[in-house]
């Protein structure tokens, strides 16, 4: 190679040197690899745009890498609680910028089922209680009501022919009685038991739970279960009130002729019972009445022994009052009289009358002063069909005797039925409302009398 060659050579590889070295290129030397930034933002940005990253060359400045990011917002999310007479909300804000949003949250009302009694709970006396919301204690209203149930009287029992409460004294109850909960669940509820307790005077509520025609035991599983709910939400209102609660094994024959005898459906009855009294066997104010109106050719020896197979099922739990119907739509006592049930304490015979359709028996009276207990857990002044007028000369006859007796009676019914007998004009929606125009005349007249009774107008 020639001198000049060797020169040329020289300065080539200088050249190319250079190059291979420095940050000149287009693309990224090694030099600018090693000397680069973290990633930064090329430009200022705000949330849910696209925003630019670079990496810079330390050494020329140059932008080596570039990436474009999509910029969303961090939220954070921010709860007000409602209370129950201001609205709450929810505040979700991103903690980058300024985005914000408030959704709004309803406030929750007060729930005033909360009965507190603030005044001496007196016998056959009338007392005052605070309605107090559940969540705030906000005191809604002193309320007068009648003090002549559970609250002043506690657990009771039977003394001979009498019911007594839990010092031992004679006890009336007197109240209302549902009609099949299968066609009106809905009066079963805390405020329209508690409108009939303010406004009537009640102490006593029957749930008239059918065992057939769509109810217990004929109505599928689902029906069996949508029964028993709506005899636990009973029992359950009730209590808060401070009312006591009849359980009624509702068996009258009307579609299926073996319901007329209780032994058609014992079986049922047993694990109804069973169940029911241990679930509520710290429940001292419930009493079980485990047939209603046996009829057709049932006679007393089938109640007798329907009744010493279900009794020992809820004496099982609780040794609560139970209430044992008998034959002729339980307006047999002669036959109960000529053979009682021995062995259980604190049973109680029932009997049923329609004044329009059954002048005074003096089968009440005489076991009475026999000594058998009896109830009227079923009663009107209609006819038993549960239509027809009012008999109420018969009817008061009636209960003037059951006075002087101190027997307990339960009217026949809260619905709003065609029937003369349903309380609530027909077709009635609301059954909070007892004001005497959504009421039938028998309503307005059961009403008056029991509002009497119970120290209401006083």
């Amino acid at each position: 190679m020639g001198k000049y060659k060797k020169i040329l050579f020289i300065i080539f590889i200088i050249l190319f040197g250079f190059q291979m070295f420095s940050c000149s290129n287009d693309e990224p030397t090694h030099i600018c690899e090693d000397n680069l930034t973290e990633w930064n933002w090329d430009k200022e940005y705000e949330c849910e745009t696209t925003g630019t990253k670079v990496r810079i060359c330390t050494i020329c400045e140059k932008v080596i890498y570039s990436e474009s990011v999509e910029i969303h917002h961090e939220i954070e999310t921010v709860i007000i609680d409602a209370t129950c007479e201001e609205d709450g909300k929810i505040k979700e804000a991103c903690k980058n910028c300024d985005y914000i949003v408030e959704t709004s949250i309803t406030a929750t009302g007060h729930d005033f089922s909360k009965l507190v009694i603030t005044s001496e709970a007196k016998k056959d006396g009338i007392s005052r209680r605070n309605c107090v919301c559940e969540h705030c204690d906000k005191i809604l209203s002193r309320e007068k009501f009648a003090n002549n149930g559970f609250f002043a009287h506690g657990k009771l029992s039977v003394n001979g022919p009498d019911l007594v409460d839990k010092d031992g004294e004679k006890f009336q109850l007197y109240g209302l009685s549902t009609h099949g909960l299968q066609w009106y669940g809905r009066v079963v509820n805390l405020d329209n038991f508690k409108a009939l307790q303010n406004n009537f005077g009640i102490n006593v509520v029957r749930l008239a739970m059918y065992t057939d025609e769509n109810g217990y035991c004929s109505g599928g599983e689902k029906q069996k279960e949508n029964m028993l709910t709506l005899v636990e939400r009973g029992i359950e209102a009730a209590t808060k009130l401070g009312l006591y609660v009849i359980v009624d094994w509702h068996m009258v024959g009307a579609e299926n002729p073996n319901d007329k005898n209780p032994r058609y459906y014992m079986s049922q009855a047993k694990e109804f019972f069973s169940y029911i009294s241990e679930k509520y066997k710290d429940y001292d104010n419930i009493l079980y009445e485990i047939m209603n109106e046996p009829n057709g050719s049932t006679t007393w020896s089938d109640c007798k022994y329907y009744a010493e197979q279900v009794i020992p099922c809820i004496r099982a739990n609780t040794d609560a009052i139970i209430l044992v119907g008998n034959p002729k739509w339980t307006a047999d006592l002669n036959s109960v009289m000529s053979n009682p049930l021995k062995g259980f304490e604190n049973i109680m015979y029932t009997y049923h009358f329609y004044a329009a359709d059954h002048p005074y028996n003096a089968q009440v009276p005489t076991a009475y002063k026999k000594g058998f207990p009896v109830f009227i857990s079923e009663f009107g002044m209609m006819e038993s069909s549960g239509d027809g007028a009012l008999d109420t000369k018969a009817g008061e006859f009636w209960i003037s005797k059951l006075d002087s007796m101190n027997i307990s009676y339960v009217a026949w019914n809260i619905s709003s039925s065609r029937g003369s007998a349903s309380i609530f004009k027909y077709g009635a929606a609301d059954y909070t409302d007892v004001s005497d125009s959504n009421l039938k005349e028998w309503g307005v007249y059961l009403k008056n009398w029991y509002r009497e009774k119970s120290g209401l107008n006083g």
